[in-house]
């Protein structure tokens, strides 16, 4: 059972029906398989029955968010806070400590250790691993040979044109008219440069302690990009803070509860887009996600991580890092999805870790939210295109110019423009 959005990029496939078809005919042999699901972009979940029992597996970047529950009834669903109601489980002792706490209140981008929810016994499913249902076990999938050799510039730019070519083509089959969040950055242009010629939505946001200015960098680089090929650009002026009156509408009152509470009371620029004509029915919401995974975020991090070990990853984390409820979620993190460093094959640790972590757990919870105004997909999602640019050179990786060569294949009107 295919949940989601999914299609194959690389064999230029669109149509879910012959996706699930593929999996079926190759669910017998593992290989062939999990070659399969590793070609696959979209935001999805699957579910594998078979003699051996029940597999759930979900998209690369784990955007289709998996909660299973460790205690009671097995149960998995797409919200925490589903899995504790049906389980019968309650809210965890540490969480209202831990949110509370003045590490975790700084942060502007707020997530939980290790596989955590703010339930007991809840746990989230994370990128490259599958959960065995019933058993309520996780094993590891990806990577299953060592890091293969370096490719180039033109390599990796090429097979990042075609990725997101075929995620156009995706939206334009299904008659969907993509929405985007344009900015100044490099990933949100890549985006526009696939999805200019399908009538895109273009809206960008700009934050003030009122909410009433509307100028800024990315507004501004926003519109020059989109008048290159005529295209309107929204932009809404939202509040640092949100007021009592703001926190306790109905739209809040959804976003707490859809995201487990620990992302704070509500999204002004998502109630915005929500609130627009723009006609979910056929919109599909496509965010600029997945391109920190290719350029390696945590490389640059002066904690680098060189070991896997709990200490390292709670430094990394960086919040409550010495907290025993830090410490031991990331321990348990490790046992169950048997990240070591037998099984890194090759890979930098800083590597996996944001992508299964950061990415997979505040990342999927991001599309969540977002799921309130349209529904979302990920632009930058397949475990081949990750594996690609994890075998660029590190100044290629951080330089961005793969980016730079596919957005300009794509839209050839942004070549040679520099936008400051």
């Amino acid at each position: 059972m295919l949940i989601g959005s999914a299609f194959d990029p690389e064999e230029r496939v669109f149509d879910e029906s012959i996706i699930a078809r593929t999996l079926v005919e190759a669910a017998s042999n593992t290989e062939k398989f999990n070659l399969c699901i590793d070609r696959l972009a979209g935001r999805f979940a699957l579910v594998v029955d078979s003699a051996a029992g029940t597999e759930i597996y979900h998209d690369a970047m784990g955007s289709r968010s998996v909660f299973y529950s460790v205690a009671g009834p097995a149960v998995v669903a797409s919200h925490a806070e589903i899995v504790a109601r049906l389980s019968g489980l309650s809210m965890a002792d540490y969480f209202i400590p831990f949110i509370t706490s003045r590490n975790y209140v700084q942060r502007d981008v707020k997530y939980l250790p290790g596989l955590l929810t703010p339930y007991d016994d809840v746990l989230q499913l994370t990128p490259n691993t599958k959960l065995r249902f019933g058993a309520q076990t996780i094993e590891r999938y990806w990577p299953r040979e060592d890091k293969g050799a370096a490719v180039s510039r033109g390599e990796s730019a090429a097979f990042l044109a075609a990725h997101l070519d075929g995620m156009a083509s995706y939206l334009k089959e299904k008659g969907s008219r993509p929405a985007v969040g344009l900015t100044a950055g490099t990933d949100s242009r890549g985006v526009f440069a696939a999805v200019k010629d399908l009538d895109p939505f273009l809206f960008t946001y700009v934050r003030s302690e009122k909410g009433d200015i509307r100028a800024s960098k990315d507004a501004r680089v926003a519109q020059e990009i989109a008048d290159l090929y005529s295209l309107r650009v929204h932009v809404w002026g939202i509040p640092n803070r949100l007021s009592l009156k703001q926190v306790d509408n109905a739209f809040s009152y959804a976003f707490r509860r859809a995201t487990g509470y620990y992302r704070g009371p509500g999204s002004p620029w998502l109630e915005i887009l929500h609130d627009t004509d723009l006609n979910t029915d056929n919109a599909t919401f496509v965010r600029g996600f997945g391109g920190e995974i290719m350029r390696g975020f945590y490389q640059a991090n002066s904690k680098r991580i060189t070991r896997v070990n709990k200490y390292q990853f709670s430094d990394m984390y960086d919040v409550n890092a010495g907290s025993p409820v830090t410490r031991n979620a990331f321990e348990d993190m490790i046992v169950r999805t048997e990240l070591n460093e037998n099984t890194l094959a090759g890979y930098d640790p800083n590597d996996l870790f944001y992508w299964e972590h950061r990415m997979g757990t505040w990342g999927s919870v991001s599309m969540a939210e977002a799921d309130m105004a349209a529904p979302s997909m990920v632009a930058y999602n397949s475990r081949n295109l990750y594996s690609m640019f994890m075998a660029l050179d590190e100044s290629e990786r951080m330089g961005r110019f793969g980016f730079e060569v596919a957005t300009n294949i794509l839209a050839p009107k942004l070549d040679g423009k520099i936008f400051k």
